[in-house]
């Protein structure tokens, strides 16, 4: 028997599932949000189709970065912030004081939600917000960057890896940029280590914010796409609509027994 530990970069996860990468499969993207019990579940589910021995999990990881509000936040609203490096600028209005603050809480809740379902709540870092962060948070040219995510990611799989040899591991990450760091102190991880995309352009390379692919690297595991998989890490009562085979969530669940006899087709308000 061996174990699944699995380490996520909470920062990316939350940019994606508050992004588009799902929206296609859904019938109100407003409404989607992840289940980690499920997804725990899911990439049980996975590893055992490679390594039946992997039964249970082993350690959690969800790392990522919470904004501490200035207690004068709300005086921001019309102060000129200009970026230390890059000279872009901005004037704070009340708008972008409204979007931030509701940034951070989206991000501690999806955080709690996480450690609700059994992530170590020691790899949070509680950053305070200052005023060239709330420049990148809302500049569409900018990208706050999080390296201590990544390092502790990196730190973290690589620790467990040398200690749990026989056990497999998971990397919930979108950017392989953190793929060197990892093969020069784990050469063997292409053994029992396994990458979770949200979707096949990852592991591609296409997009602008990573220099390598993680196709470029030869894991024995197969990547867990979750594109594939939405329906399966959905949170709420799901179903997916018998017409437009979008997923869908409802207030009470429907009862399963109707549903698998036919007397009732899960449909969505849209196609009802």
């Amino acid at each position: 028997m061996s174990k699944l530990h699995v380490y996520i970069d909470g920062t990316w996860l939350f940019k994606v599932v508050e992004g588009n990468v799902f929206d296609r499969f859904l019938v109100n993207p407003r409404y989607f949000t992840i289940d980690f019990n499920k997804l725990n579940s899911l990439m049980l589910q996975h590893i055992a189709k490679q390594h039946p021995e992997c039964t249970e999990l082993g350690n959690c990881y969800f790392v990522t970065s919470l904004f501490n509000i200035p207690a004068d936040f709300d005086n921001w609203v019309g102060k000129r912030i200009t970026h230390p490096y890059g000279g872009q600028a901005i004037t704070v209005t009340q708008w972008n004081i409204d979007v931030t603050k509701q940034n951070i809480a989206d991000r501690e809740k999806f955080t709690n939600a996480a450690i609700a379902a059994g992530y170590d709540p020691n790899c949070i870092f509680r950053i305070d917000l200052q005023e060239w962060m709330l420049l990148n948070l809302l500049h569409p040219d900018l990208r706050y960057q999080e390296k201590q995510v990544d390092t502790t990611v990196v730190a973290l799989l690589v620790r467990d890896a040398i200690e749990h040899s026989d056990d497999c591991f998971a990397l919930v990450a979108g950017d392989s940029d953190i793929l060197p760091a990892i093969q020069v102190a784990y050469p063997n991880y292409t053994q029992n280590v396994f990458p979770v995309l949200t979707s096949p352009n990852e592991r591609d390379g296409r997009n602008r914010q990573t220099s390598f692919k993680y196709s470029q690297y030869n894991f024995q595991i197969n990547t867990l796409v979750l594109q594939n998989h939405v329906g399966d890490i959905m949170a709420g009562n799901v179903y997916q609509c018998t017409e437009c085979h979008k997923y869908f969530t409802t207030l009470n669940p429907i009862d399963p027994a109707k549903i698998a006899s036919g007397a009732i087709l899960p449909r969505c308000g849209r196609c009802r």
